[in-house]
């Protein structure tokens, strides 16, 4: 956990400002999985990218909140590259770190997107609980 919380933080914020470093390429890569038209791929660009700016950067800063949405964004982009795989789209980048370390979308990027998901439910699942607090409850009650 001490290594895959940081690796999963920085994987994430590289994937985010690869995909900021150009925008309307990242919105145009994200079109080629035909999700629905340009505003279906247009929200979906920005949820990807605010998504894992925002799980990279709280699971950096060590927020246990931050785990959920990395679950969340590795599964959405396993979603997307799976029916786009299983339609035979012809995706020429899938996009992961917008037009940077580009790769066509064939079988072993899934293989990779299984790995993503599975690295951040592991991250979430091995989270350290949160501790309660140590006020009794009556003195919780009298503070607020």
């Amino acid at each position: 956990m001490r290594v895959a919380r940081p690796i999963l933080g920085v994987v994430l914020v590289a994937m985010a400002l690869g995909q900021a470093s150009n925008l309307s390429a990242f919105v145009e890569i994200v079109g080629t999985y035909d999700l629905g038209g340009e505003t279906i791929a247009r929200i979906s660009s920005a949820a990807l990218l605010i998504g894992e700016l925002v799980g990279g950067v709280g699971l950096l800063a060590r927020r246990r909140q931050a785990a959920p949405i990395a679950v969340i964004v590795a599964a959405a982009w396993t979603i997307v590259g799976v029916q786009a795989f299983a339609r035979g789209l012809d995706v020429p980048n899938c996009g992961c770190f917008g037009t940077h370390l580009s790769q066509p979308l064939r079988w072993w990027v899934l293989v990779q997107d299984a790995e993503f998901v599975a690295l951040a439910w592991w991250v979430r699942r091995r989270w350290p609980a949160s501790t309660p607090d140590p006020r009794p409850a009556d003195d919780l009650a009298v503070a607020q």
